[in-house]
This record gives C-alpha cells, structure tokens and sequence, in this order.
C-alpha cells in the first residue's frame, strides 16, 4: 500500500472513531489566510491533550503522514492539497492563564487573544505582537516578532509533544531561536509555553497596542489575503526595499500581486491559485538576484509542494 492510500484509509478509520473530530476531504483554503490550497485527506480537531495523544500513536503505528496547522498564516497550501492527515489545536491547546508575571499559553491560543490577555491583566513584554497573525505554536515554531522583539526573548518553558505521542518539556533557552526559526522545535509539536512578563499598566499596554496595529494597517495590505511577510530580510537588508527597488511592486502572476502597499506582501488580489503566488514568489527571487545577487529566503512555508518546486524557490536557479 502507498502513502497516499495509508494517510486515506487512516483518515477514514479516525473519521469512524471520531466523527465529531475528523473532517475528510477538508478544502484547506478554508484554513489559510491566503484562501487557496486543495483538500487534505482529513481535518482532525482534538478536543483535549490526551486525545491529541491517543490519535498521533493511532497515526504513527499507521505510518500515515501528519501535518500540524495553526491559524493557517504563514503557510502556501498547492492547489491539490496534501495527503496528510491535518491537525488543528485551537480546541485542546487553548488554555491561558497566569500566577504574578509568568503568563502560559496554550499553542492553539491565537496571538491577539495572548496579546489582549496580558494587557487586560497588565503585563507587558509582548505588545510589539498586536497584529501578528497565527496561534502561539506556531509563533514559537518561527520565533515570530516584529518591531522590537521576538516572542523567544519571553519563552522561559515549552511543553510539547513528539510525532509519537509522546510529552516533553523544554526550556526556553533550549529551543534554539533566533532570527525566524527556532532550530530544536521544528521536529516536535508545540502544547504551550510559560513567559516571564513585567509589570505595566493597562493604559501603556493598551497605548502600545494601538500603535502597533496603527503601524501595520498604514504599511500592510490587511484588505487581502496574504500569509504577511514572504520572504525573510536578508542581513543588513529589508526584503520590501529590494523588491522595490529591483521594480517588482504591483507586478501580478494571474489573481497574485506584490503589493503596491507593502513590497514584501504578495496578496491574493483576485480569485489566485497557490500556483499562481508561487510562480510570483520565484519571479521576484529571480528578479532581484539578477539585480543585487541576494536571494530571498522564504518566510512561508510551503505546504504540499515536491522537491522539485522547492528547489525551484530555496536556491538561485
């Protein structure tokens, strides 16, 4: 039996197991901020950790393919979709609370409802976030932040758990962050994490929210799907000023455009397939390598595609 025909027939085993949890044929345009992307052989939705737990094992004794999805924001899905069996955990992972300045989060929590959180409570350290799109797992998978910080400078604990099914804990300092990545967690599935805040007041907080998303929706084409920034800023550069300048802003592949708002967005402007941001993404990779001999490292991760279209986009070609 093939892969696919394994993931297919694991997926229709779960669905009678947990017909309330697993959805089959699940169009993943309907969970990504792009709004494209084919079906996955099925959607499972766990409703706490341990059934989390029971239906990974389920899945590995099945050598069947996983895949774990946050808010679906800084992912490209292709236009067939993948043979994966899809995990949310916005249902079992979305526990937030705190005890004095150490806030945990629940990996399915989105990013707003943390950053809302800490405010209502007044603690402060993470507002630089108001905006970011996606769940805290997969803030921590990419160590996600903006303006002033990341959220790994906050991380002091991570639970997780293995594509087995099996839990473990990690301190902050051990999950290898840096710029973008967060080089230990890529092979575990994140389950929350405990941050050290400090002390700040309600109106600060609330002040620096504001003028965080002030900043973004002056500078972010936010009316558009997109998965927010496409590419990585290569050092001692900005992604945005040289798609800019090597004159790629407005340029449009089919329904995908580079926005003329903000350079290092390629949005979905009218009806596009993956395909057609895909094809957009390696045309500015393309144009400015000719123009700087720099070559923009993706950001978003690609979802379903082969090893010969990645090849396309991780290299100069």
């Amino acid at each position: 039996m093939d892969k696919k025909e394994i993931v297919k027939q694991t997926a229709a085993l779960l669905a009678e197991r947990f017909p309330m949890r697993v959805r089959l044929n699940e169009p993943l345009k309907n969970h990504t901020t792009y709004k494209v992307g084919g079906p996955a052989a099925a959607i499972c939705i766990p409703a706490s950790r341990a059934e989390l737990q029971e239906i990974l094992k389920f899945c590995h004794q099945q050598q069947a393919a996983v895949y774990l999805l946050g808010s679906g924001s800084n992912i490209l899905v292709h236009d067939q979709g993948v043979d994966m069996l899809v995990f949310r955990l916005n249902k079992c992972c979305s526990e937030i609370s705190h005890t004095d300045n150490l806030v945990y989060a629940g990996a399915g929590v989105l990013v707003a409802e943390l950053v809302k959180y800490c405010e209502k409570h007044n603690l402060a350290g993470l507002d630089f976030m108001a905006g970011i799109p996606g769940t805290v797992g997969g803030a921590l998978r990419m160590n996600a932040g903006a303006f002033v910080g990341e959220i790994g400078d906050r991380v002091i604990l991570i639970d997780a758990m293995t594509y087995q099914g099996e839990y473990l804990t990690m301190k902050g300092d051990k999950a290898g962050f840096g710029y973008r990545r967060a080089n230990h967690l890529q092979d575990k599935i994140m389950l929350g994490c405990q941050l050290r805040m400090i002390q700040g007041t309600r109106e600060e907080l609330e002040s620096a929210r504001e003028g965080y998303l002030a900043q973004r929706a002056a500078k972010q084409p936010l009316d558009y799907g997109s998965c927010g920034s496409v590419f990585k800023r290569p050092p001692g550069q900005y992604a945005g000023t040289l798609i800019e300048k090597a004159g790629c802003k407005g340029l449009r592949i089919g329904g995908a455009m580079v926005s003329p708002k903000h350079a290092n967005f390629i949005i979905n402007y009218e009806n596009a397939t993956a395909q057609d941001i895909f094809q957009l993404i390696h045309k500015v990779q393309r144009m400015v390598f000719q123009q700087f001999n720099i070559w923009l490292e993706l950001e978003v991760k690609l979802v379903g595609f082969s090893d010969e279209e990645e090849k396309k986009v991780f290299k100069p070609n």
